[in-house]
């Protein structure tokens, strides 16, 4: 007797297309929470990326806090 399934098996996921965006997190240093910058880069153009400090009004605490490149860490894009 043949085995019936009532759903189908599971499917290996497809490979993503397009480009690889990533999220620029920061940690803040008030809360060593991570806090989005709010932007976003192509994953492959980080190394060559070259970025003045920035501002951003943390969402953990409230204060604003500034940021270089090398405080970064890059996420996967929501």
């Amino acid at each position: 007797m043949a085995t019936r399934f009532l759903f189908d098996p599971p499917r290996r996921p497809k490979p993503k297309t397009g480009p690889n965006i990533k999220s620029l997190l920061v940690r803040c240093p008030s809360t060593s929470k991570l806090t989005d910058t709010g932007r976003t880069i192509e994953e492959k153009r980080w190394p060559t990326a070259k970025i003045k400090t920035q501002k951003f009004n943390c969402a953990h605490c409230g204060s604003v806090h500034t940021w270089t490149k090398k405080d970064v860490i890059l996420c996967r894009y929501q």
